[in-house]
């Protein structure tokens, strides 16, 4: 998951920007947030994101944009694994990606 968000990050950040990683812990939760300087998500893609094959971007090909399952295969895990995604972006800004597991109690 974490491999596939942050290829993501690094594929639309251009060179001289940068790509940031930090761990997060919330209200039960622990993980990871991804966040770049990127070209962003346009506002009327983000509910489709987690679609299998869905491309924001029409005109990248598969050679330069994935055929567009990343995302959707990172929420089944996501979901399998009882947590939390969250993606926030501004087109021309950049983006961030948070995944939050539930903590479990040691015994």
């Amino acid at each position: 998951m974490l491999t596939n968000i942050i290829n993501n990050a690094l594929q639309y950040t251009p060179e001289g920007n940068s790509v940031y990683v930090k761990i997060v812990d919330s209200n039960g939760y622990v993980g990871f947030c991804v966040q770049d300087e990127g070209i962003g998500i346009k506002e009327d893609d983000l509910p489709y994101l987690f679609e299998r094959f869905y491309r924001g971007d029409k005109s990248r090909d598969r050679k330069t944009g994935g055929i567009g399952i990343g995302l959707s295969i990172v929420k089944a895990l996501m979901d399998a694994h009882r947590g939390k995604i969250q993606i926030g972006s501004k087109w021309k800004e950049g983006t961030e990606i948070t995944v939050f597991f539930p903590k479990h109690e040691t015994l």
